[in-house]
């Protein structure tokens, strides 16, 4: 494991990327590194993706976005503060989750963007 400092907040964190055992692999493909920035700690890389997501859906609409989500479906393991938070030792599920979900559960759902 590397030790790095996030782009964002500059935070250290430890990184597997060339290993194959890089904490990141389990996030969402959005967020890539550009050539201005490296890689985000993982609070900051939630945050960015949280954004990203919200972004995207404003830009492509939820019809174009959920084609996005669609491989993703079958993830099976959630990423704390990507697919969930926890609030009060309850757990909130995030637009991403629910998208991933395909369509509303009619449960009214805190961040349900249906």
């Amino acid at each position: 494991m590397t030790a790095k400092n996030c782009s964002q907040c500059n935070e250290s964190f430890g990184c597997g990327a060339g290993t194959g055992n890089c904490w990141c692999i389990s996030f969402p493909p959005i967020m890539a590194p550009t050539s201005e920035e490296d890689c985000y700690c993982p609070s900051c890389l939630s945050e960015a993706i949280n954004q990203k997501i919200d972004s995207l859906v404003r830009e492509k609409g939820m019809e174009e976005f959920q084609k996005f989500v669609e491989p993703h479906r079958t993830q099976t393991k959630l990423v704390k503060n990507v697919d969930y938070t926890i609030n009060d030792g309850l757990y909130v599920f995030s637009k991403w989750y629910l998208i991933k979900q395909g369509d509303c559960c009619n449960n009214g759902c805190k961040n349900c963007p249906y």
